[in-house]
């Protein structure tokens, strides 16, 4: 089933970051990590991917709009969504996916994305905050810079008004950076996750972001020793 919905907005949230605001349809149901495919009128841009593709819907269940953020890679579908009026209207259709929260509340959960993967976790952290889902979770967020991390300080407000939850960011390239970090640097890694997280080892894990990315920080948690069924992923190709 499609839905018609009406653009609002679109404004830039980091370097070559993007997010536009949509109003949700009537009757438009979704959960929380859930992304659905957006078809978008014809301004003359073309490439062989198409005007059609999937994107992740950053907003929460509970919000009033339906939000979407994306690395602006000069595709013809990013560039049709960038040049999108107030008022004009769009085709999506219904939502799909399963890297969504979990009905069990107790067991940890620990999240890591990267990069633009930060979409899915947005939307759940912002349902679970809201919705007071009783979900323990720490957040690990890695970005180059602060200048290309979408929702950084949303996040940390996030996770300071909500015991439950917690927010870890890192960044890989400060060297890159004009403005101050005084957080956590490099990579994630094991020790990282361990130093941060005192039940690690009975968390499930939930990864998100470009796939080069997700294959390298699974192999992360298996090094860990995890157990493959508590390893869950989410590998986002319309960043592209």
């Amino acid at each position: 089933m499609n839905y018609d919905t009406r653009f609002i907005e679109g404004k830039v949230i980091a370097k070559d970051t993007m997010e536009f605001l949509f109003e949700k349809p009537e009757g438009y149901e979704f959960k929380a990590g859930q992304y659905c495919f957006l078809n978008l009128p014809d301004k003359g841009f073309q490439d062989e991917r198409g005007l059609r593709r999937h994107l992740t819907l950053a907003s929460s269940p509970r919000e009033k709009e339906l939000l979407f953020a994306t690395r602006m890679t000069g595709s013809a579908f990013k560039n049709t969504l960038k040049e999108l009026s107030g008022g004009e209207t769009i085709t999506i259709e219904k939502p799909l996916g399963h890297f969504t929260l979990p009905q069990n509340t107790e067991t940890p959960l620990i999240f890591i994305g990267g990069g633009i993967g930060i979409t899915p976790f947005r939307s759940m952290l912002r349902y679970a905050s809201y919705a007071r889902t009783g979900h323990t979770i720490m957040l690990f967020y890695s970005n180059r810079m602060p200048e290309t991390t979408a929702f950084l300080d949303e996040l940390e407000r996030t996770a300071e008004g909500n015991d439950s939850i917690s927010f870890i960011p890192t960044m890989t390239k400060m060297q890159d950076s004009h403005e101050q970090w005084d957080g956590l640097t490099g990579k994630i890694n094991p020790a990282m996750i361990k130093d941060n997280h005192h039940d690690w080892d009975r968390a499930d894990y939930y990864i998100a972001g470009p796939p080069k990315m997700v294959d390298g920080v699974k192999g992360i948690v298996q090094q860990m020793e995890v157990l493959e069924a508590r390893i869950h992923v989410e590998k986002l190709t319309g960043y592209k």
